[in-house]
């Protein structure tokens, strides 16, 4: 079973009687850059953490995934990854006996930072759970596994898709959104390459970014789902899409 945390960019997961807490793009270290911009902020990571922490306690999780962008630099390691990242992990396998990565796009070099204990999944994503219950999750800046893409259950992250508004004075404000749509497996398995012939109807989830400094793709905006290769597919049935703001208001 899936569950949206209401009023967060999270998911709990439950299967066989334990809770897996599921959370995409953190981008640790975004304070770098928001530094070379001339914006001067208190570390954000910490209070990621914080609300992490109040996750894990309210759901007593005994596992936490990571759907990719634990990090932000992109391609190379900044100064300030030393320190955060073997930080941030340490803390993590405090908080749960489980802890597990899928690498995404801003992930070049993790491998450096990740304990031992920490599972670090390949790019293409990981299946969780047993029997029915199962779920694939992916980052979604690359095509998904076949494994998971097959389950009919997928969660991924990565598009980092928000709501704009326009108030009467014409000021602009945006929100992070879930978005929630179907896909028929065997077009998008074809569409990733895959040869099979399983069949049927799958439930897409995309998951907001769980760090709320990052910008964001407004989907009320001309090509604004032309972003990673599930959503650009045209395998998902976008027009039909459910669209919620983190506080369950639905869009559409």
């Amino acid at each position: 079973m899936l569950k949206i945390v209401p009023g967060e960019a999270a998911l709990i997961f439950s299967s066989s009687g334990s809770n897996t807490l599921l959370i995409s793009d953190l981008h640790l270290g975004l304070e770098k850059e928001m530094a070379r911009r001339g914006f001067r902020i208190p570390s954000y990571s910490v209070k990621m953490v914080e609300r992490i922490r109040k996750l894990a306690e309210e759901f007593g999780t005994e596992r936490i995934v990571i759907l990719g962008d634990v990090k932000h630099s992109v391609g190379k390691v900044e100064d300030i990854d030393w320190g955060l990242l073997p930080w941030f992990f340490e803390t993590m396998l405090d908080l749960f006996p489980a802890v597990e990565v899928v690498p995404g796009n801003h992930d070049g070099s993790i491998r450096t930072f990740v304990p031992q204990r920490v599972i670090l999944h390949p790019s293409e994503g990981a299946v969780l759970g047993d029997g029915r219950s199962r779920i694939g999750v992916a980052h979604g800046h690359a095509w998904p596994s076949e494994a998971a893409i097959g389950t009919g259950r997928l969660v991924i992250g990565h598009s980092h898709f928000t709501y704009e508004m326009k108030d009467k004075f014409g000021s602009r404000s945006r929100e992070s959104v879930w978005i929630s749509a179907h896909y028929r497996i065997e077009r998008l398995l074809a569409s990733a390459g895959y040869r099979t012939k399983k069949k049927g109807d799958g439930d897409l989830i995309v998951m907001p970014p769980f760090n709320r400094m990052v910008g964001g793709h407004p989907i009320n905006r001309a090509g604004a789902f032309k972003f990673g290769p599930v959503m650009s597919s045209g395998c998902v049935a976008l027009d039909d899409a459910d669209v919620f703001l983190l506080d369950g208001t639905r869009i559409s």
